[in-house]
């Protein structure tokens, strides 16, 4: 923690065995912050898991879902998180058997329990996710789906109840994808979508209104 002026004033570890390179993410609910993380048993289950800072305590870290993941190495995918009063989604990538994945589930209480999980990809995917809330409570949800040698940036709207969107491709980003970790930001109803193009070596961006 720090104060105003950037002064650290306290370090606490939250979880001391996870995935060194996957990012992590936060986010802030009514009920305090909370972070989500791809976590490491001791038998190199690599599964997402959450913790919530309550009364200046992280608590026991849990599990948002037993993908069982097993993999003895670092994917450098981590989850992403998106909270609004109570509400939290929570969407991250998964490859049990080598099938690529992404899922979204959703909190109504702060992050204490989260819902059965909805897959978000269509054919497989290579993760490198993102999630923004929208008021009625459902989630925008990005990510790299992978068809052949070919890739896309893709979007989609997934409610609380399971229902989803028609896919829609932001942009196809080719074979060069090593290097893109796309992201969005929402204003109101109008989403913001930011990618690296490998090619060109810039930023590109893309809007696109929702309808409420």
């Amino acid at each position: 923690m720090f104060d105003r002026d950037w002064t650290q004033l306290t370090e606490d570890a939250v979880d001391t065995r996870v995935c060194d390179c996957c990012p992590t993410a936060v986010a802030v609910t009514a009920a305090g912050p909370i972070v989500a993380f791809r976590d490491r048993t001791d038998d190199e289950t690599r599964d997402i898991s959450v913790s919530r800072l309550v009364d200046e305590t992280w608590t026991e870290p849990v599990s948002v879902h037993h993908d069982g993941w097993h993999i003895n190495g670092c994917p450098v995918n981590g989850p992403a998180l998106s909270a609004s009063g109570r509400d939290v989604a929570v969407a991250w990538f998964t490859a049990p058997q080598d099938n690529g994945q992404v899922f979204v589930a959703f909190s109504q209480n702060a992050g204490t329990a989260f819902g059965a999980p909805v897959r978000v990809d269509e054919k497989g995917s290579l993760g490198r996710v993102d999630v923004e809330l929208m008021p009625d409570g459902s989630a925008i949800v990005s990510w790299i789906e992978r068809a052949d040698t070919q890739a896309a940036f893709m979007v989609r709207r997934v409610e609380r109840s399971g229902r989803r969107s028609p896919t829609t491709t932001v942009t196809t980003l080719g074979s060069n994808r090593s290097s893109v970790y796309p992201r969005m930001a929402r204003r109101g109803n109008e989403i913001i979508f930011a990618w690296t193009d490998p090619d060109s070596l810039s930023v590109q961006t893309a809007t696109t209104r929702l309808v409420p």
